[in-house]
């Protein structure tokens, strides 16, 4: 049988799309890093203020505040439910499954504090994912 492998190839889009929207600055100032851990893969994503500054390969996640974690046929299967409108937010997701850890207590509350930021910057992956 064959392993899934987890759709990330959609983050540098999806960067240049969420940069390029002046809709995303309304959301407001983001100040996080977000971990992405889906089976073997990994990434970390870089909120700065009112844009997605980087995005970064073979990462230790210990550098990030939050860390999503799924398998690649969960994750692949939530953006497909996400692009359909379908699927529930992070901070649903997360209520239901536990799959958001935090580094402390105080990053925590980053997911809460900057939830829209990171759900719109994981739609637009989804839309381009589809």
């Amino acid at each position: 049988m064959a392993r899934a492998i987890p759709r990330l190839d959609w983050l540098q889009d999806a960067r240049a799309e969420v940069n390029g929207d002046p809709g995303y600055r309304k959301l407001g100032s983001t100040d996080v890093v977000l971990g992405l851990s889906f089976g073997d893969e990994s990434r970390l994503v870089t909120f700065e203020a009112f844009e997605v500054a980087e995005i970064s390969e073979g990462v230790d996640l210990r550098d990030a505040d939050l860390v999503l974690t799924m398998s690649p046929k969960d994750w692949n299967a939530y953006l497909r439910k996400r692009a359909r409108g379908t699927g529930p937010s992070l901070l649903t997701l997360d209520l239901e499954q536990g799959v958001i850890g935090a580094a402390s207590p105080l990053a925590r509350i980053k997911l809460d504090r900057y939830n829209l930021s990171i759900q719109a910057f994981i739609d637009a992956g989804a839309r381009l994912a589809a």
